[in-house]
């Protein structure tokens, strides 16, 4: 249960890192406010978003609690975390989305990159950065999409085409072993021009992600840039 709050305060952390990027009182006194009222408009987020992540995790150890007690069962159990984690995440998306966007940026359509046909965009969970932006310092995007399973998979397989990206290692071999020992039931995707832990990556990486409720996601992100601001700090 701890890991949900590990995964949120880590957004939470994202955040304060894309708002300090720059961050210098060597800047010109208006450059500077600018950049102190951003850091403070982050840290209310901050605060506003780990207030909820509380409230989540508290809600989630009492249904734990009362499965151990066996007051619920476990499949009730699980439904009921789940209903507690949308009802939650999408509120502490909210708070935590300093940059939502509703279309994919210009630069990550260079990278042949396309928006997946007839699925709703999820504004609350879509989000980008810019290298133009003295707060940010680098590009990146996540954008959300919404529909059937079906669907989701289909638009997923095609946008990978068109963009030449494979499906990821891990996720083949999860595949492989899903035939080898007879599991019907993998479901999802992963189309990745990286891999995972690896030292070396492309100056983009870019990957398309399908859950098995339909959930279609694309994310881009400058790595270079994303070092270089790394460094500087």
């Amino acid at each position: 249960m701890k890991s949900n709050r590990l995964f949120f305060g880590t957004l939470c952390v994202s955040i304060l890192f894309m708002s300090s990027c720059d961050f210098s009182e060597d800047a010109g006194d208006k450059t500077f406010n600018q950049q102190l009222q951003s850091l403070n408009s982050s840290l209310n987020k901050v605060d506003s978003a780990m207030v909820l992540i509380d409230e989540m995790q508290n809600e989630l150890d009492k249904v734990e609690e009362s499965r151990k007690n066996g007051l619920v069962e476990n499949e009730e159990a699980e439904m009921m975390n789940d209903r507690i984690k949308n009802r939650y995440g999408r509120r502490i998306a909210r708070n935590s989305n300093l940059s939502p966007t509703k279309r994919l940026p210009l630069w990550a359509g260079q990278l042949g990159l396309t928006e997946p046909q007839g699925m709703l965009l999820d504004e609350d969970y879509s989000q980008s950065t810019s290298e133009k932006n003295v707060n940010e310092g680098f590009n990146s995007v996540v954008m959300v999409y919404r529909g059937s399973y079906a669907q989701a998979m289909s638009q997923a397989s095609d946008i990978a085409a068109k963009a030449g990206i494979p499906m990821s290692k891990d996720f083949q071999d999860a595949q492989q072993l899903a035939v080898e020992y007879g599991i019907e039931t993998l479901k999802g995707m992963a189309y990745m021009n990286f891999e995972m832990g690896s030292a070396e990556l492309p100056e983009y990486t870019m990957a398309i992600t399908v859950d098995e409720d339909g959930t279609l996601t694309l994310s881009v992100t400058d790595t270079r840039k994303l070092a270089e601001q790394m460094d500087d700090e």
